[in-house]
């Protein structure tokens, strides 16, 4: 199996050997000791770290399973048994799926960036293909981003290929935004539903949000892109001058990441100035949950699937 190897039972290898017997960099591997604890080597008479034969097999372990699709941060804290019975799981998958487009075009986009073939990884994106804005963005982005973030998190991508990757599928997006025609009696009906995204103050990330407006704007609605990185007094400004019926606020880091204050106290800042006037949607990994049952006018969306859902609902009431 992938994440054998033949060594004596109790011999003790080095960072550098961990490095050479893993493949992964010295980087990734302290990354995961100091960050996630997945190793606590021991320590020589010098101080220097001192590796097991287990946490080799450990390290391998984490490196399959973080290849296919499994998150670090998920990972780090189970037993070895615990690991060892994730990668039988995921190979007895493996066997049973047979191939399809979508996996076809993750991988090779993935392959794509870890070579940094920058040239054939934009013709790719750009040759995709599909029926309709929905498909666009569950069939191909949303699955590379997955693998992205997971890269990402795993140390086996760089911040520059992220850069690299995240420029061309916003092109992506940009273009199948252009593309979109939407009925002038569809406008018509629909015209009542007016909806105003943004990221809060310090978020920088606009990818989900960018996804967001594609979705909706191929629903038939209007939607007006304020942006990354907005003040929540300028987008309740931009909500009431837009007479917006919705306001779609995508939050994905936190006060320790860089955000000016938590994603709720940004929300209730906008709610205060916006009152009833709109119904306001939060997504995103710092979207705090909200029942479903709840009579507040702030919802929550665990996903694009969900925001399909409620535009649909949305839809079909008018």
């Amino acid at each position: 199996m992938a994440y054998k190897i033949n060594m004596q039972r109790n011999e003790i290898f080095s960072i550098r050997q961990m490095v050479e017997l893993t493949g992964l960099s010295e980087f990734t591997i302290r990354g995961w000791e100091n960050r996630y604890s997945a190793f606590v080597p021991k320590r020589g008479e010098t101080g220097r770290r001192e590796y097991s034969k287990s946490d080799v097999e450990r390290a391998l372990l984490l490196r399959e399973l973080l290849k296919r699709g499994h998150r670090i941060s998920k990972l780090a804290g189970l037993p070895q048994q615990k690991l060892h019975g994730l990668f039988e799981q995921n190979e007895t998958a493996k066997k049973d799926l047979k191939p399809n487009r979508k996996s076809t075009f993750v991988s090779q986009a993935m392959d794509l960036m870890a070579l940094q073939k920058w040239e054939d990884l934009e013709n790719h994106i750009k040759s995709i293909q599909e029926k309709n804005a929905s498909q666009l963005v569950h069939n191909f982005l949303v699955p590379v981003l997955q693998c992205l973030a997971a890269q990402v998190e795993a140390g086996f991508t760089s911040v520059s290929q992220e850069h690299v990757m995240s420029s061309f599928i916003k092109e992506k997006i940009y273009s199948a935004l252009s593309g979109i025609k939407t009925k002038k009696s569809t406008r018509d009906i629909f015209k009542k539903v007016r909806f105003v995204l943004a990221t809060p103050e310090g978020d920088h990330h606009e990818i989900g949000l960018l996804l967001a407006h594609l979705l909706i704007r191929s629903h038939g609605f209007t939607s007006l892109y304020l942006g990354p990185h907005s003040p929540a007094q300028d987008l309740s400004e931009t909500a009431l001058r837009f007479n917006a019926s919705h306001v779609l606020v995508v939050s994905t880091i936190s006060p320790k990441g860089g955000a000016r204050q938590e994603t709720l106290t940004y929300v209730s800042a906008i709610k205060k100035r916006l009152g009833d006037h709109s119904q306001i949607l939060i997504a995103g990994g710092q979207a705090p949950l909200i029942a479903r049952e709840s009579k507040s006018s702030l919802h929550s969306l665990v996903s694009f699937l969900e925001l399909e859902d409620y535009l649909q609902q949305l839809g079909s009431n008018l």
